[in-house]
């Protein structure tokens, strides 16, 4: 079976599927977060462990509204700017380091450590702190003498250290350097470590560790000592043990402290609460129930005294897709919404997101770097915008600025020649071998590399098939059938018997031949698959294919009729009946059609569903159930055998849903959470009754899938300091969940979800479940795809002997 719920997705080679939920137009979504005449439903409770002397904010929901707010005309372009106190810090594409005062031309100074470095500043010792993947550098504001280096990552005694992240802690007077630790073997869990420096002579003051954590931490420099927020918590800092405290709240996305630093404002499930970290108590609570429709919330933005709060959206995450900049007042009011170009890279966004092109220029104003260099500000008092281009010599040409910060007013002295730092060869560790264990002398595992089939082996990796392609049919505790297209005809490869049967193809079908998907009866008797060609060459000539295919005498049966849709994926078929599910997009408005054909004349068919009632579809290609979301956001169970349709649960259009259904259709998995939140609820249902099975909150950046017999759904969650692979049954979470300190690509499990292959992207580790603790049984090197652009991916694992 193949285990993943799929969802419909069009492009890229081969079918992958996933479903896009149906946006409403922009036009509706300003006026959603500017007027707020809609109301949405209500977030979750706040889950803050201490509300009981909270006082709530009215919400957006109950306080009057403008029918449309009342735009603001920019103000003229400007060639200087009131900076205040402050001056601006641009760094240029080449790494070079211009300072402006925002009155006079601005001032070159010397070369950054890097292209597109990562700047911390520590304001009261007028130091830069700049980072790139090799080395941490501290540069004099005034003369740009580099002060001290070290490099990002060191090793000693079998534990390696790397620089995560550097903040600036006015409060403590130093500059931490978050350090992750890890040892050379990836079950043992890493640790962080909070280390702070003299940002002048770059001696260590302090050191702390932090709690166990999954997430890189973010450090809140408070009066009280340093915070931190990290999976979801906030870990308070005790000064009697120099430790931490025990976590407040949960499911937080967000945390920013006041720049008295003795309050803060914290974000999550749809609550902003504003918190006195003195005596720990919530003072506030406000309740955002307009926040925009998005996948994911980029960057959050909190001015100095938490009177505003501005979110960026990336709707597309394409480089050359505007960003959108939505401001709210602290009582949860839509104030502006902006498009802008920020970011200045594709990589950009990879490194620091937009922290280093946004951000608040004192509590009214944000200013901003667009793509083409020019600075802007956003007075969100009034809504307007003024375009700053600073005037430089004639004779220079203008810088490409790609990031800024700001920096105290500060005389500048003759700079001090400071030679750039050389580049580092890094020579990652290798992992620990693994205690010697028996493995028998039988296959542990198929990989495809992009262009052939390889199985593993205890001694290691050999070739089973050359020139395979992504295309695969999955079957019922059997390795996969692998398709090869020749030049003449279609190749099923079976990996167990050693054995190919091909199917001869129509001189036509062999010009742009794509989207292969197919499905194996019950038994492994027979298949069937769909595929498109393009008989003449051009993309309007599509012509879709379905047939079935006996496997143990070769007889092919080809469908003659075929449902009206641009994308057909069989999804089951039980040896005389086969189901289809078609998409059809049309403007980017997906449509969808289950299709199957008569019982007794495959050559009729008919449409199961009534597409008018499909807003998305979740399927596992042979499970004998699909569910789908109908115009009335109800999430509905329908049954292929019976054709019965049973209501599972009521839900939103406000709600992101990723759902997983066992192979053979019993249990269903459900993800459910409010956009753009990162967190949500983990739930499992039993398909036949609707019964909830399982609740639990959980993050976003999951990847799961179900054993082949149904009874396992293996979870493994991705992070930064620690990832974690957990086993749930039908009834509970079973077991500990495995800590890697590292991340990790989860294969599909064996057949009965006792094995499991672990990409690390430096080791494969094929595990094994022991009393219900998954336990590494063998460990090989990474199979490296032959091209870059290729991605090597686990096929099959098998099932112990």
């Amino acid at each position: 079976m193949e285990e993943h719920s799929q969802r419909a997705k069009i492009g890229g080679s081969g079918r992958r599927w996933q479903i896009l939920p149906v946006l409403a137009g922009i036009g509706l979504l300003i006026a959603m977060i500017l007027a707020a005449q809609t109301p949405a439903p209500p977030a979750p409770a706040p889950t803050a462990t201490m509300v009981a002397e909270a006082i709530v904010t009215p919400s957006i929901a109950t306080q009057p509204q403008p029918s449309q707010p009342q735009p603001s005309q920019p103000l003229p372009t400007s060639d200087t700017l009131d900076l205040g106190d402050q001056q601006l810090v641009l760094v240029g594409s080449g790494a070079e380091l211009t300072i402006w005062d925002g009155v006079n031309q601005p001032q070159t100074r010397g070369k950054l450590i890097d292209q597109e470095p990562i700047i911390t500043i520590d304001r009261e010792r007028e130091v830069l702190l700049g980072r790139n993947y090799a080395w941490l550098e501290a540069r004099s504001l005034r003369d740009d003498q580099r002060l001290w280096q070290v490099p990002i990552y060191s090793q000693q005694a079998h534990v390696e250290t790397s620089i995560l992240d550097v903040v600036n802690d006015p409060f403590m007077d130093v500059v931490w350097l978050i350090e992750k630790q890890a040892t050379n073997d990836p079950f043992q869990p890493a640790t962080v470590r909070l280390r702070g420096l003299d940002s002048r002579s770059g001696l260590e003051l302090r050191q702390y560790q932090a709690p166990l954590l999954r997430q890189q931490p973010k450090v809140l420099p408070t009066a009280a000592g340093p915070w931190l927020l990290a999976d979801g918590q906030l870990f308070g800092f005790d000064a009697a043990s120099e430790g931490f405290a025990e976590p407040w709240f949960s499911q937080l996305e967000f945390a920013a402290v006041a720049a008295d630093g003795q309050r803060a404002l914290v974000f999550g499930s749809g609550m902003v609460s504003e918190i006195d970290l003195r005596t720990r108590q919530t003072l506030n609570q406000t309740e955002f129930l307009h926040l925009p429709r998005a996948t994911s919330i980029q960057e959050m933005l909190v001015s100095p005294e938490l009177t505003y709060v501005v979110v960026i959206i990336d709707p597309s995450e394409d480089y050359d897709s505007p960003q959108q900049i939505f401001a709210y007042d602290r009582a949860g009011n839509g104030l502006g919404f902006w498009q802008r170009l920020l970011a200045f890279a594709a990589l950009d966004l990879n490194q620091t997101g937009f922290s280093q092109r946004i951000r608040f220029l004192d509590d009214q104003r944000l200013i901003m770097l667009n793509r083409n260099g020019s600075l802007e500000t956003i007075d969100l008092t009034t809504n307007q915008t003024q375009t700053i281009e600073p005037v430089h010599q004639p004779e220079t040409t203008q810088p490409e600025y790609s990031r800024f910060t700001l920096i105290p007013k500060l005389s500048l002295l003759p700079i001090v020649d400071t030679p750039r730092l050389e580049p580092l060869r890094l020579t990652l560790p290798e992992n620990a071998p693994l205690a010697a264990a028996p493995v028998e002398d039988q296959p542990l595992a198929l990989a495809n590399d992009g262009v052939g089939i390889k199985q593993l082996w205890p001694q290691g990796w050999s070739e089973l098939m050359q020139h395979a392609n992504s295309y695969s049919i999955a079957r019922q505790h059997a390795p996969p059938l692998l398709i090869g297209l020749n030049d003449e005809d279609l190749a099923l490869f079976d990996p167990t018997s050693q054995t190919t049967i091909t199917i001869d193809l129509e001189p036509a079908e062999n010009r742009m031949w794509s989207d292969v998907a197919g499905v194996s009866a019950p038994d492994n008797r027979s298949v069937a698959l769909c595929y498109s060609y393009y008989f003449d060459g051009n993309t309007r000539s599509r012509v879709n294919r379905c047939l079935a295919l006996d496997l143990q005498t070769g007889k092919r049966s080809v469908f003659a009729e075929l449902p009206a849709a641009t994308y057909l994926t069989p999804i089951y078929w039980d040896g005389r009946q086969l189901t289809i599910v078609g998409l059809t997009s049309n403007s980017g408005a997906d449509s969808y059609l289950l299709w199957q054909t008569a019982f007794n004349d495959p050559s009729q068919g008919t449409d199961l569903l009534d597409s008018t009632d499909v807003q998305q579809l979740w399927y596992t290609v042979g499970s004998p159930i699909v569910v789908y979301q109908d115009p009335h956001d109800q999430i509905q169970r329908y049954s292929i055998v019976s054709q019965l349709t049973q209501l599972l649960m009521p839900t939103s259009a406000s709600k992101a849903l990723k759902i997983e259904i066992a192979p053979d259709g019993q249990t269903i998995m459900l993800f459910e959470r409010t956009y753009p939140l990162d967190y949500g609820t983990l739930l499992m249902f039993d398909s036949a009754t609707g019964l909830e099975l399982l609740r639990q909150p959980q993050s976003k950046s999951f990847q799961g899938t179900w054993s082949g017999d149904s009874q396992y759904y293996l979870l493994a969650d991705n992070q930064m300091i620690n990832s974690r692979l957990l086993t749930f049954s039908r009834s509970s979470q079973i077991g500990h969940a495995l800590l890697l300190a590292d991340s990790f690509n989860l294969s599909k499990s064996d057949w009965f979800g006792q094995r499991v292959v672990l990409d690390t992207f430096k080791d494969l580790y094929v595990l094994e479940r022991v009393n219900q603790h998954w336990l590494p049984l063998a460990k090989f090197a990474a199979l490296e795809p032959i091209y870059s652009s290729q991605l090597s991916t686990i096929e099959y694992v098998y099932s112990q002997p």
